[in-house]
């Protein structure tokens, strides 16, 4: 278990020295929204996005960084929230279908207005979020009695702001959102 923790910390000190500069547009990632469409992830270009990156069954930091998010959206004046696009993807694609991914949506009360949830193969997301310097561990997976796979990932829970052009203007702790700072970001990067 210490090993683990160490491997993970070393992983976490790595990507937060090298952290993605640039979004990942042009790699031809695709993606599946929680209605089952295919979403490219090129064709999101040319918005101001505010990315998180989660998981259903997360018991911790993603329901704190939902709840910061959810705040941070009904906060934006409409003018700007409708200049701005929430992009929540899964960590977890194995569990995370899109039926899943529309029933966490709606325990957050949150509309298929303005914020999209994607899910999708699970090596194109892995490779995805290699690229945006999102660190996923996958922990011990067992067999509960009624027979679900139970695992839990230790993960980091950044949330980005990227800008039309694909730039990275803004990478913090989703559970510690600091909404003050996010705002500028966001309002500094609005086309």
């Amino acid at each position: 278990m210490a090993l683990r923790r160490w491997l993970f910390f070393s992983l976490l000190l790595l990507a937060c020295q090298r952290g993605a500069e640039r979004f990942p547009y042009g790699k031809g990632y695709t993606f599946i929204n929680r209605w089952g469409d295919t979403v490219a992830l090129d064709s999101l270009s040319g918005r101001t996005l505010v990315v998180s990156y989660f998981y259903t069954h997360c018991p911790d930091a993603c329901p704190l960084t939902m709840a910061n998010l959810k705040k941070l959206h009904s906060s934006l004046p409409d003018s700007v929230r409708e200049k701005v696009l929430f992009l929540s993807v899964s960590i977890d694609p194995e569990r995370d279908r899109p039926e899943v991914l529309r029933k966490y949506a709606s325990m957050y009360g949150i509309g298929s207005s303005g914020w999209i949830f994607l899910t999708g193969d699970p090596e194109e997301v892995r490779r995805f979020i290699k690229d945006v310097g999102v660190i996923a561990v996958k922990g011990k997976t067992e067999i509960a009695p009624n027979g679900d796979t139970v695992y839990f990932l230790t993960h980091t829970d950044y949330v980005h702001v990227v800008t039309p052009d694909g730039r990275i203007v803004y990478r913090g702790d989703g559970e510690k959102l600091d909404l003050k700072r996010i705002k500028e970001k966001i309002a500094s990067s609005l086309p």
